[in-house]
């Protein structure tokens, strides 16, 4: 997608509505530094290269986006004995196994220079954006296969109408590096491209994924986008929230039903992200089995496979790269 120039109409509103609407919490240091930035010397700074001349990240340009992080304020701070107090190591008994995953895509070899996958969609907003989710499959990339079947995350509605991007049938695993490990006595091991989790009996891998979205959703990428800081942020790149929100189209036979991509999340898997991920997992479990968590639904609710569905003699959306 075009960028605009810095003095352009759309850029200069969204700087000003980002010194109106900072997004989410910001750190007591940074909100100070910024109050102290004239308009004139933040404006020249918007945009600048962070990483060295033809660098291939992701994010190389710098804005003035404090984003969201996964769990926001609301992760337990865990004593180090929390799993190996009586009241958990008590009450624990061990049930099925699931891999927590951090998933990208979108590297061309054929064509490095082409904007697809998620990767495309992360250098277009500059900022990391990954899919986070479980499974309980033995070895995750069997769940990548389902994935890349289904090309999550390709379909996107825009102004001009409905879109497929391309790179997204090609997901891959990324390592996941904490700075720390799990605590002591915790049923959860760290694996180089996922996090092993034994969960409670009582707790189904359908309900623990559930919480575990329910814990990151402030870092989705689709709500995050309508935010405030979001828009702010997009404003600031000349780009439109809503024709950046994402969705998988899963087709059953002659009908389709069309899904919100809600596990793409703002996230670095290495680091202060992939400490929150590990807290957040650690949080679940200890909160149910001690009972402070309510009791896991055992029967979740989730659309049919023939709820919203769409007839494909509809109109085909386009394939397009991102």
């Amino acid at each position: 997608m075009k960028r605009l120039k810095t003095d352009e109409p759309r850029e200069i509103e969204g700087r000003k509505l980002w010194e109106k609407n900072p997004q989410g919490p910001v750190h007591d240091q940074k909100q100070r530094k910024l109050k102290t930035m004239s308009t004139e010397k933040t404006s020249g700074r918007i945009g600048r290269p962070i990483q060295p001349a033809h660098s291939a990240a992701a994010v190389t340009k710098w804005y003035p986006t404090d984003w969201e992080h996964i769990g926001g304020d609301d992760i337990a701070a865990l004593p180090a004995d929390a799993f190996s107090q009586s009241r958990f190591a008590e009450a624990y008994q061990a049930g099925y196994r699931v891999n927590v995953y951090v998933g990208a895509c979108g590297q061309s070899y054929a064509n490095p220079g082409v904007r697809t996958g998620l990767l495309g969609v992360a250098r277009d907003l500059q900022l990391p954006i990954y899919k986070v989710s479980s499974t309980q499959c033995a070895d995750p990339r069997d769940r990548l296969r389902a994935m890349n079947a289904d090309r999550y995350g390709s379909y996107r509605v825009t102004a001009s109408g409905p879109i497929n991007d391309l790179g997204f049938n090609a997901w891959m695993l990324q390592q996941i590096l904490p700075t720390r490990a799990p605590k002591a006595g915790a049923p959860i091991e760290l694996q180089p491209r996922a996090i092993s989790v034994v969960l409670p009996h009582d707790l189904p891998a359908r309900a623990f994924d559930k919480r575990l979205h329910v814990t990151m959703q402030n870092a989705s990428l689709n709500g995050w986008l309508v935010s405030p800081a979001g828009t702010a942020h997009c404003a600031l790149l000349g780009l439109a929230p809503k024709d950046l929100q994402r969705a998988t189209v899963y087709r059953f036979g002659r009908a389709t039903r069309i899904s919100p991509a809600d596990e793409l999340y703002l996230f670095r898997p290495r680091g202060e992200d992939a400490d929150r991920l590990l807290a957040i997992i650690e949080q679940i479990l200890f909160e149910h089995v001690t009972g402070i968590a309510p009791a896991a639904c055992q029967s979740w609710a989730s659309p049919s496979q023939h709820a919203l569905r769409h007839q494909t003699k509809s109109a085909s959306p386009q394939t397009a790269v991102a």
